[in-house]
């Protein structure tokens, strides 16, 4: 299935969303619900953490359908919501670990970093930084075009492709020192 025709079939659902219809939000399940979840592990490196960002970006797309303009990009709509609201939850964890530390100096904060359950993925991908992780992962798993992934994390698509050959640089190069190539 082609991202247009993909971006088209999300676009009618978010209007019908928009007018009420909350069982159009089934078909961006369907069809972007893989993508929605890696993006958010992406960033959370959590598994449980990123099923509830999963159910907050279809709350938050209900609430928001309406502001949505028709014919834009229906797909970089909704992976927005889902980038903003998992580094939302980031930013709070980062909030609440330096709250909690300052309270008690000397302490481990277990619960200010999230476990790894990325384990699917090379650990190389650690290697990378949170936007070049999330450009790799948009555009390998999901076949996402660079313009795509550009609207989602809000750069230009020259930008995004020069970090997207940048980190496979940085992934080439792990795997030939490590030996794994």
């Amino acid at each position: 299935m082609t991202n247009h025709f993909l971006n088209e079939q999300c676009d009618t659902a978010l209007q019908k969303i928009a007018s009420g219809d909350m069982d159009a939000l089934a078909v961006i399940y369907h069809k972007l619900g893989k993508r929605i979840f890696l993006l958010s592990l992406s960033i959370l490196r959590d598994r449980e953490s990123a099923e509830d960002i999963m159910q907050e970006t279809f709350l938050k797309i209900a609430a928001e359908a309406h502001t949505y303009k028709e014919k834009s990009n229906a797909i970089a709509f909704i992976l927005t919501i889902t980038r903003n609201l998992s580094l939302n939850l980031l930013a709070k964890r980062r909030r609440s670990a330096s709250y909690e530390s300052s309270l008690d100096a000397g302490a481990e904060i277990a619960d200010s970093n999230p476990t790894n359950a990325f384990s699917e993925l090379p650990e190389a991908l650690s290697l990378l930084d949170l936007d070049d992780r999330q450009i790799v992962i948009l555009k390998l798993e999901n076949n996402m075009k660079h313009r795509d992934i550009a609207a989602v994390l809000g750069i230009s698509e020259a930008a995004c492709q020069k970090r997207y050959r940048r980190a496979l640089e940085k992934l080439k190069n792990y795997y030939i020192r490590e030996g794994k190539r």
